[in-house]
């Protein structure tokens, strides 16, 4: 069976998906991760459609959205497994979760053939009450599984050479693209959108609270790496933010590096200490056993990243940072105890299942034994990948209003390493214990055997 595994935010996505198609491997499937657009240039070479498996079906927000990629999908047989990136990481309570679940997809598009999975027992829950048409399953994201001990040995490498190169750091991470948009304060602020006055004085609220937020983060940075100049010190922006923005507010500082690079897992694991505001890295720090502290100067619950914000200890104080940051130094705070609170295990199965084993669950009892494969011709790949180059070759140099669009989707898809998916193959193998057959096609596209 032809299964699709679209990838936006390489950082995030790829090694979830690597691993999803190694336990996938040997059992007759022609399986395919590629940059998301690209994907979808090679759906009409399969004629006998498959499994989509991911959330970029959906170019904008519900209330705005046509469908036109999901009806693409549809009319060349392919069946919709989804999972969002964003199933749990919103403020605290059911009327919120409903109005971002709302904003971010609509289940009305979905048939009685798809599949939507859910992180957590309450989200399913509400979805449940959003569409009765779809099955609505709670396998919790199998990314965060990766988090755990059985899956160290996939980082071992990444996380010594780190290690060697930062010694002893904390590792800071951002989530402010609403204060430092990746593709521009022009985009956030659009003139249409500026001109719904409703809209307008949400997001200019939103921005104003965020900018704080980061200022607050930023300042802090600096006065700690100040205090310990022993210690490194790496802030990593979300995929969504200017990057370059902290490169020019942090330099100068030599224990202050602005980094991006890898899986933030392999980060995470080198590190002494994750100090984040409303960041899901929290919650792969915790399953990591890496001691977390949330920092925010000024508490607004109405503003509140809840679930990420439940891991480890809240600090308001730089004084009270200091003290933390001396004890971590002094003791081994590392610890594998996950969050005991009812509340909060309703927010993500991760905490107390197999998230791989579930998805797997509803991914087997989809495919269907006797489609064959339609494998798509190494040549036509080949014209795909070229035409597309030269398209975005074009787009710099003929539209440079353009660039920064560009540039920002570039910074969450980089593009595939042939040694990088080499070398993450075989530590999967090893892991699994057994062969997986894979051709490394471009930059944009990997496929499975």
């Amino acid at each position: 069976m032809n299964i699709l595994l679209p990838i936006e935010t390489i950082n995030r996505e790829l090694d979830f998906k690597l691993v999803l198609a190694g336990y996938l491997a040997g059992q007759g499937h022609q399986i395919y991760i590629g940059q998301h657009d690209f994907l979808m240039r090679l759906v009409p070479s399969m004629n006998n459609g498959g499994i989509y498996i991911g959330k970029n079906i959906f170019n904008v927000d519900a209330s705005e959205e046509k469908g036109e990629k999901y009806y693409f999908l549809k009319k060349n047989k392919f069946d919709i497994i989804y999972l969002n990136e964003e199933g749990a990481v919103f403020f605290k309570g059911e009327e919120s979760m409903i109005e971002r679940l709302e904003k971010l997809y609509n289940l009305n598009f979905f048939d009685e053939n798809d599949h939507v999975c859910v992180w957590g027992n309450l989200q399913q829950k509400l979805e449940k009450r959003r569409s009765t048409k779809v099955e609505i399953h709670c396998t919790g994201h199998p990314r965060f599984d990766l988090c755990k001990k059985e899956w160290r040995s996939l980082y071992e490498t990444k996380v010594d050479k780190i290690k060697k190169t930062y010694k002893n750091f904390i590792l800071i991470n951002g989530n402010f693209s609403a204060a430092n948009p990746g593709n521009g304060i022009e985009h956030y602020f659009n003139e249409e959108k500026m001109k719904d006055e409703k809209v307008r004085l949400k997001d200019i609220s939103t921005f104003a609270y965020q900018s704080g937020q980061l200022l607050s983060m930023v300042k802090l940075t600096h006065h700690l790496a100040s205090a310990f100049p022993e210690l490194n010190f790496i802030y990593r922006p979300h995929p969504s933010e200017d990057h370059n923005y902290y490169k020019i507010l942090f330099a100068g500082a030599k224990n202050i590096h602005v980094k991006h690079d890898g899986n933030v897992i392999n980060w995470i694991l080198a590190s002494k200490l994750l100090l984040h505001d409303g960041c899901t890295t929290a919650i792969e720090a915790t399953l990591a056993g890496i001691p977390v502290v949330n920092y925010k100067l000024n508490f607004n619950a109405d503003r509140d990243i809840w679930l990420p914000n439940q891991m480890g200890v809240q600090i308001s104080n730089f004084d009270e940072m200091i003290s933390y940051i001396k004890k971590i130094e002094k003791e081994d705070l590392n610890s594998s105890i996950y969050p005991k609170k009812e509340e909060v295990l309703q927010y993500l199965y991760n905490f107390k299942g197999n998230s791989y084993e579930a998805f797997l669950k509803i991914i087997n009892h989809k495919i269907v034994k006797n489609k064959t494969n339609s494998k798509v011709p190494s040549i036509r790949i080949k014209r795909f990948f070229l035409e597309q180059s030269i398209r975005d070759f074009l787009i710099k140099i003929l539209k440079p209003s353009k660039r920064k669009h560009l540039s920002y989707h570039n910074t969450k898809f980089y593009g595939f390493h042939e040694h990088d998916v080499n070398e993450k193959f075989k530590n999967i193998s090893k892991i699994l214990n057994k062969k997986i057959i894979y051709k490394f096609h471009n930059s944009h596209l990997v496929s499975i055997q």
